[in-house]
């Protein structure tokens, strides 16, 4: 009868800790625009005293390393100048306009899950020649609900699923 009631135990602390994940669709618009270079975008999660605690995503060229991080201003003073390898995870090359999904787990930089609660999801843009745009949004984490951010200039609207 112990061993059952553990195992119970056991599997609802595994659901609830894995329960926490929100779906984003992000949009990049097609500007007319020339020069056009890929904007640098940043989404990451902070706490309710805006401390971060996971970073989801970094576009960047890969091939400039961290010359024009310093444009995602918020990222770079929360994140990014003492950033080291631990955000290579997340990092990849820009994207092409148009929807891309992302997803996050509900785990904090170090893999462990975060209690339930209020967050803020940040997401960031800023491109060479081009503008910037910045959007903080309170999520909670363990309920459900979809969220819809408008769209700005480098952003176009942005979707949030909270599962």
């Amino acid at each position: 009868m112990k061993f059952a009631s553990l195992l119970l135990g056991a599997a609802l602390v595994t659901s609830v800790a894995g329960a926490a994940q929100l779906d984003i669709t992000l949009n990049q618009p097609q500007l007319d625009v020339q020069p056009y270079h890929r904007p640098y975008i940043a989404v990451w999660v902070e706490d309710a005293q805006r401390n971060p605690v996971a970073t989801i995503a970094l576009w960047k060229q890969m091939e400039e390393g961290d010359k024009w991080l310093k444009d995602l201003r918020q990222f770079w003073r929360k994140i990014g100048r003492s950033a080291g390898k631990e955000i290579d995870g997340v990092t990849g090359a820009t994207r092409r306009p148009g929807d891309h999904q992302l997803q996050w787990d509900g785990k904090d930089n170090l893999g462990k899950p975060l209690p339930a609660g209020e967050y803020l999801l940040n997401i960031e843009a800023s491109r060479e020649e081009g503008g910037r745009d910045y959007h903080r949004v309170a999520i909670t984490l363990g309920k459900q609900g979809d969220i819809s951010l408008p769209a700005k200039v480098e952003l176009g609207p942005i979707q949030i699923k909270v599962k």
